[in-house]
C-alpha cells in the first residue's frame, strides 16, 4: 500500500477534486492522510464527510504549526509501505501511484522520482518538466538535485516509508523546507528510480511573483540548505554541498539581491571554489562567477 500525504490548510475548495484524483488512481490500494493544519474555513468538515465515505481517508486535526510540520505528522501516521505526496491544491496523473509502487521493482530501491506537468488553473498543460531514465544511488541523485539537474521537491516523488521517516523537518521556514527533507531522504536511498514521465498535475496559479517574495523564498532556500549542511553535510560530496549553495545564490541573483547582501556574499565566499563553480549550468556559472569574482549581478539580464 501507498500513503499519500495531503497537507490543508484552508483548502476547502479543493479538496473535493484532490479527492477525485485519488479514486481515479488505477490501484485501490491506497491511504490519504489528510493533515488539517488548524484551518478556519470549512475544511474539516468537509474531510469528516469524506472519511465517513471512504475508509482509505484518515484525518488528522491539529493546531496550524505550517505545511513542514503537517507533513512530518502525516509521515509518522503513514501506515504504507511507500509515502508520496500531494499539495491539496494539485493532482495526480491517474496512473500516478501504481507507476510509483511498480517502480519499487527491486528490493533495494527507496525512492522513486518522475517528472511534473505545469498546468494552469483551468487544467491546460503548461509545460512539462521530465528527466531520462535512470537507476541511480541516492548520492548520485543528490548530486543532480544539487546542480538543478533533478527537482529537490517532495512532489512528483514516492519514498520508501522507513527512509523518509529518518529525515528531520527544518523549523520556521515558509518555503524550501521540502528541500531540506528530500536531501536527506535521497542521501539514504540504497537505489533511486528515475522515470521519464510526468505524473503529478502541479496548478501554477497566474498570480505573479513579487520582488520581496522572490528574496524571501531565497532567504528561506539558504536556510534549509544550512540545516542539510548541519544534518547531513559529512556526509555529502563536499563539491555538491557548495553547488547547492551556489544554486540557490544563483536564484537569489536572478530575484535580485543587492551584492552587498551579507548573507549570501558570505556564502558565496565560502562555498564559491571555482571547481563547484564549474559544476553548475552553464548560465547558473556565469551568473554566480561574476559575482563571487568580480561583485556584479547580471543574472537577471541572464
Amino acid at each position: 500500500m501507498i500513503s499519500v500525504i495531503i497537507p490543508v490548510y484552508n483548502g476547502v475548495r479543493f479538496i473535493r477534486q484532490c479527492y477525485e484524483s485519488l479514486i481515479k488512481q488505477t490501484i485501490e490500494e491506497w491511504e490519504a492522510v489528510f493533515i488539517d493544519d488548524g484551518s478556519s474555513d470549512d475544511s474539516f468538515d468537509e474531510l469528516k464527510k469524506l472519511s465517513e465515505s471512504d475508509p482509505r481517508v484518515k484525518i488528522i486535526h491539529k493546531n496550524n504549526e505550517g505545511v513542514a510540520v503537517a507533513r512530518e505528522v502525516g509521515i509518522r501516521e503513514a501506515k504504507g509501505e511507500y509515502v508520496t505526496f500531494l499539495d491539496v491544491d494539485d493532482t495526480l496523473v491517474d496512473s500516478a501511484l501504481e507507476q510509483f509502487v511498480v517502480h519499487f521493482d527491486h528490493e533495494d530501491t527507496d525512492m522513486v522520482v518522475a517528472g511534473i506537468n505545469m498546468v494552469s488553473e483551468n487544467s491546460v498543460l503548461l509545460r512539462k518538466i521530465y528527466y531520462r531514465n535512470m537507476v541511480i544511488s541516492g548520492s548520485e541523485c543528490v548530486d543532480l538535485m544539487c546542480i538543478g539537474l533533478l527537482r529537490w521537491q517532495l512532489c512528483g516523488k514516492a519514498f520508501r516509508t522507513t527512509v523518509i521517516k529518518t529525515a528531520l523537518t527544518p523549523r520556521g521556514l515558509r518555503s524550501a523546507e521540502d528541500m531540506a527533507v528530500c536531501v536527506q531522504a535521497a542521501l539514504k536511498s540504497r537505489v533511486v528510480n528515475v522515470l521519464n514521465t510526468c505524473l503529478y498535475n502541479y496548478v501554477q496559479v497566474a498570480t505573479s511573483v513579487t520582488h520581496s517574495k522572490a528574496l524571501e523564498i531565497s532567504k528561506d532556500a539558504l536556510e534549509a540548505a544550512r540545516f542539510v549542511k548541519r544534518t547531513v553535510g559529512a556526509e555529502m560530496n563536499p563539491i555538491s554541498l557548495d553547488c547547492l549553495f551556489l544554486l540557490i545564490t544563483s536564484t537569489a541573483l536572478r530575484a535580485g539581491i543587492s551584492v552587498d547582501d551579507e548573507n549570501f556574499r558570505e556564502t558565496v565566499d565560502e562555498h564559491g571554489r571555482l571547481k563547484s563553480i564549474r559544476q553548475l549550468p552553464l548560465l547558473k556559472a556565469v551568473s554566480v562567477g561574476l559575482y563571487r569574482f568580480f561583485n556584479i549581478n547580471l543574472a537577471r539580464f541572464l
